[in-house]
């Protein structure tokens, strides 16, 4: 994982899902509370628009944690 990338990622969803960005590190969303569908949907707009890229509906449903947004932000830029 990009570092730099991955600490963006974190402190942008973190901040969104209103939690510790500590508490992202290896959890899948459905264990994270605050991350439910329309929080998901949220945060793929905001990742979308800060890193200038989209997501095919197929890639919103394979989102599972923080790494995937990195790997596919990653492969996209």
């Amino acid at each position: 994982m990009n570092d730099q990338l991955g600490s963006k990622i974190t402190s942008l969803v973190a901040d969104m899902l209103n939690i510790e960005p500590s508490s992202l590190s290896s959890q899948l969303r459905s264990q994270i509370a605050n991350w439910d569908s329309l929080r998901h949907m949220e945060l793929i707009l905001r990742l979308e628009e800060e890193f200038q890229v989209r997501f095919s509906s197929k890639e919103v449903a394979e989102i599972k944690s923080l790494e995937d947004f990195v790997q596919m932000i990653e492969a996209k830029s």
